[in-house]
């Protein structure tokens, strides 16, 4: 069965017309079902400014796997990276567990030839400094939004995430190797956590700077949700400090992350709307600006990511089916092949 080629090109175009027809129908219902304000200030310019800022986000994702992936040996094609990474947000955003993570590990072996233990460690790291920049980020915003609550939630941030940057130092020291050594560790935990095993090998062999980038894209990647909160509370004719605006995301961001919540529904969208409203905006205006980070933040990648699946499922489709063919030919090969006739005998 071939693929017809010509009507590819139009399957595509439907595939990505998809996108902005869904945004589109998804912005009409909230308007007209939830009755948030109206669009106060329709600019062009910052409604083109949030959907440059939403595209920087998912590209922004997939730089920072792609320097946690310096220190891996495999393919890292930006493109088919981009193809994994959509597809496990997607998987991250549909399901309660987080099965996005052990996904991205299989298409790390499946598509770009990264051992299952090596992956494992790199996403690892991946999703630590994902959680460690944003707490550390919501760190300010706590201690400036919330004063009333003394030091205690911001020392609980605060320690976590210095424990975070210890445990991978930790990891990375010659240090590591003595305790594990001393310690009574069960074998499959001690193969886990050897030092010459692929896990930790892996964790080692990622750089300083590698990690540091991926750290920069996730920091940046909050400053651009600022940005782009700043131009939606315009859209709706409220206004806030884009620092502030900066603090709130990433404390958002992070407790919807560890909510285990699918997409976080819910956890991030209260926070985001609480910590505005404390933050002195408007009550109706929060919950718009916090419905359309919700769609853009959470629509798009989840959209991309269907579409990205179904990419590579159909990648994997066609490679199954070239290697039914090569086998088909090779066994037809034998089969037509003349019999070698005993010395001697002549027919």
């Amino acid at each position: 069965m071939h693929l017809d080629l010509a009507r590819a090109p139009q399957r595509r175009l439907l595939a990505w017309l998809v996108l902005p027809l869904t945004l589109a129908v998804g912005i009409f219902l909230l308007v007209r079902f939830y009755e948030i304000p109206s669009v106060v200030d329709p600019n062009p310019l910052a409604i083109a400014l949030i959907v440059l800022l939403t595209g920087l986000l998912v590209t922004g994702s997939v730089a920072a796997a792609y320097c946690i992936l310096a220190g891996a040996d495999g393919n890292r094609s930006v493109g088919q990276l981009y193809l994994v990474v959509t597809a496990s947000l997607a998987a991250n955003y549909s399901t309660p567990v987080k099965a996005g993570i052990p996904l991205r590990v299989y298409l790390y072996k499946r598509f770009m030839g990264i051992g299952i233990a090596t992956g494992s460690a790199l996403v690892g790291l991946e999703v630590l400094l994902g959680m460690l920049v944003p707490a550390v980020i919501a760190l300010f915003a706590l201690v400036l939004l919330l004063p009333e609550r003394g030091p205690t939630v911001p020392a609980v941030v605060a320690a976590g995430a210095a424990l975070a940057v210890a445990a991978i130092a930790f990891v990375r020291s010659g240090s590591y190797d003595r305790a594990i050594s001393r310690l009574p560790l069960p074998r499959i935990a001690r193969r886990a956590l050897a030092p010459g095993g692929d896990i930790v090998t892996a964790v080692r062999g990622v750089p300083l700077w590698s990690l540091g980038a991926a750290a920069g894209i996730y920091a940046a990647m909050f400053v651009l949700l600022g940005v782009r909160s700043f131009y939606a509370f315009q859209l709706f004719g409220g206004s806030m400090n884009v620092m502030e605006l900066v603090g709130i995301s990433a404390a958002a961001f992070a407790l919807g992350f560890v909510s285990f919540v699918p997409m976080g529904l819910g956890v991030r969208d209260a926070t985001l709307v609480a910590l505005f409203v404390q933050a002195g905006a408007d009550r109706d205006v929060a919950i718009a600006v916090a419905a359309l980070d919700r769609l853009l933040s959470t629509g798009v990648p989840f959209l991309l990511g269907l579409l990205s699946a179904q990419i590579l499922g159909l990648r994997a489709f066609l490679g199954a089916k070239d290697r039914e063919a090569q086998t088909a030919v090779v066994e037809s090969s034998k089969d037509d092949s003349p019999v070698p006739q005993p010395a001697g005998r002549h027919s």
